[in-house]
């Protein structure tokens, strides 16, 4: 029988020690800013482009949206709001986004879409209540995903406004792309 290995307290507190370094290490190395502009490990992306101030849209009639299909068993319906959509710089497009349950609630959100840094943001969320939209200050940078619940970020990343690192020419633009329905042939990131 193999008997078991009695640690020592000195040696069970060096490698605990040791342990915290590392994490520690670890955790200041992922908040320190690499020299593409992007957080680290533990942080999201953030673009580096200076853009207008973000200005919210009047709130969103169901005569202007547009349904975006999203597949992979999404139980959501997710509509564009053609009105909404502006391009600020070479490579940010903002929109509002609706997510329909066919349960019949909404969640309605004004998000931007980087298209330099593929990564996309909650600006704020429109209130049917109060009838205003509700600023969204603590808001970062996301990474676009293809996968689970954000997956309509990666469909309009890639699908509708974004060609390559800039934003797929106007809004006008945009807007006929999404009302046709086309897919691109690049692969969904």
């Amino acid at each position: 029988m193999i008997a078991a290995i009695a640690w020592k307290a000195p040696i069970r507190h060096a490698l605990y020690a040791l342990a915290c370094s590392l994490l520690f290490s670890l955790a200041v190395t992922a908040s320190a800013q690499d020299s593409n502009g992007l957080q680290g490990l533990l942080e999201p992306s953030k673009p580096q482009a200076k853009v207008a101030p973000v200005q919210f849209p009047a709130a969103p009639q169901n005569s202007n949206l547009i349904k975006v299909a999203v597949t992979g068993g999404s139980t959501l319906e997710f509509f564009v709001d053609r009105s909404s959509i502006s391009i600020a710089g070479d490579a940010l497009v903002r929109y509002t986004l609706v997510a329909r349950s066919a349960h019949g609630p909404s969640n309605v959100s004004y998000e931007g879409l980087d298209c330099a840094q593929d990564s996309w943001r909650i600006y704020g969320v429109w209130s049917a209540g109060s009838q205003r939209w509700t600023p969204n200050p603590s808001s970062y940078w996301h990474r676009v995903n293809a996968g689970g619940f954000t997956r309509i970020h990666a469909v309009l990343d890639t699908d509708y406004v974004c060609e390559g690192r800039l934003a797929a020419g106007s809004s006008a633009g945009i807007v006929a792309k999404l009302k046709r329905g086309i897919h691109t042939l690049r692969p969904t990131p």
